[in-house]
């Protein structure tokens, strides 16, 4: 999978990181955008989190994911991950309702390029 991210001026990652997130997801396939956003929260939220392991599980981690935000947001007033995590849900959305899923591999691999991403603007907000 090619970086979404390569195209992007890395200025904007410092001045404005949810900009950022943002037009990385719509770098890449609409396919991938939910499992990419929601290795960008998890990667935030539980940097040792591992790959969800099938599409269920990512559904379910989108819920966790969420939950985990709104609390984040009220102890610490970022409102990074509850939007981040509401973009994942609203792009994972429709994988549900399609009748074949996107081929697992690429899934997992847009996700743990969201999830290298989160895990720096976790140390870069907490650093």
């Amino acid at each position: 999978m090619e970086d979404p991210l390569a195209h992007l001026p890395r200025e904007l990652l410092h001045k404005d990181p949810l900009g950022y997130v943002a037009r990385g997801a719509q770098a890449l396939p609409k396919d991938l955008r939910g499992a990419w956003l929601l290795g960008v929260v998890s990667g935030f939220l539980w940097p040792e989190a591992p790959v969800p392991k099938d599409l269920s599980a990512f559904f379910r981690r989108s819920e966790g994911a969420w939950r985990e935000a709104e609390e984040y947001f009220l102890e610490t007033g970022l409102d990074f991950p509850v939007l981040v995590s509401q973009w994942a849900r609203e792009a994972l959305d429709p994988l549900l309702h399609r009748k074949k899923e996107p081929p697992w591999e690429s899934l997992a691999l847009a996700f743990h390029g969201g999830q290298k991403l989160g895990r720096y603007l976790r140390s870069q907000a907490r650093g």
